[in-house]
């Protein structure tokens, strides 16, 4: 029950027979919501409509290349709310419940996410930008992880 990066990242494998880059990382970001229509389209398969995930199977041919802008997840339990986006270098949470809150995690400088650049104001902009990516939850469906 954490928005924490050590909780939040866990590892995905996947190996496909006849792909370029099995048996090589990537940096990119995927979500939960993606393993559905990558097993989909590695089967040859079409996945339903409203998916909101993605295919990632590009990435298992080209393992260095970007796949998503950033990465959600979201925590509610009873009296308990927060989302967090995780963009490749910052992960931002907003805390929607006792009183509110908002943690920035810098993980170029910072990957242990010791310290909160939110208060910063030298760092508003890249505050500002994480927002955008997380409008408020009454404004967002719920359907990340």
């Amino acid at each position: 029950m954490s928005l924490m990066e050590e909780v939040a990242r866990v590892p995905l494998v996947v190996a496909a027979p006849g792909r370029r880059g099995n048996g090589q990382a990537t940096r990119a970001l995927v979500e939960f919501v993606d393993l559905y229509p990558t097993l989909c389209d590695l089967c040859g398969l079409t996945p339903p409509s409203g998916l909101h995930g993605e295919s990632a199977v590009r990435l298992l041919d080209r393992p260095a290349q970007s796949f998503k802008k950033a990465a959600y997840t979201q925590i509610a339990f009873e009296d308990i709310t927060g989302r967090s986006v995780r963009t490749d270098r910052y992960r931002y949470t907003r805390w929607e419940s006792h009183g509110g809150g908002e943690e920035l995690y810098d993980h170029q400088a910072d990957p242990g996410e010791f310290t909160n650049l939110a208060p910063r104001p030298a760092l508003a902009k890249v505050l500002a930008a994480h927002r955008a990516l997380l409008p408020p939850a009454a404004a967002q469906p719920h359907h990340h992880q």
